[in-house]
């Protein structure tokens, strides 16, 4: 990036990178990657045929793009969930906030927008849907693998 400074003279600053894409194979990786260095389980997101991860490090922005939706039963907790192909949310330390692309089966499939890891006892995710309604669960139930 060029400025100009008040003598007319140009100036490079190197712009640091904000957004980072990644595509095909190793896309997976890098969601589960961005969910454990911020605190969450590696198997909070458990999608298939991931085709593209990106996160804005400026934003918290991130998204995880798989080739078709997916449903996956979380056995230790007997929860259905259901991955739409895009899942958009912010990422904090400890949470996804504004999530899209995810529903949970109760009686009906509803949204969820925010999962977070209990402040006060990290053994413990909190699943807020849209109505605000939510639950809580035990980290161990989203474990990759479990």
């Amino acid at each position: 990036m060029a400025t100009q400074t008040g003598g007319g003279d140009l100036q490079t600053t190197k712009v640091e990178e904000l957004q980072l894409s990644h595509s095909g194979p190793e896309s997976l990786g890098k969601a589960i990657e961005l969910l454990t260095e911020f605190g969450l389980p590696d198997g909070l997101l458990p999608m298939q045929d991931v085709v593209e991860c990106g996160y804005n490090k400026q934003t918290g922005y991130v998204w995880v793009t798989q080739k078709k939706p997916i449903v996956h039963t979380f056995k230790q907790i007997s929860k259905q969930v259901s991955y739409s192909d895009k899942i958009t949310a912010y990422l904090e330390k400890g949470r996804l906030r504004k999530l899209t692309g995810v529903k949970a089966k109760e009686l009906l499939w509803v949204s969820i927008v925010d999962i977070a890891v209990d402040e006060n006892d990290e053994e413990k995710i909190f699943f807020k849907s849209f109505t605000g309604i939510g639950k809580t669960f035990p980290v161990k139930a989203f474990a990759r693998g479990a």
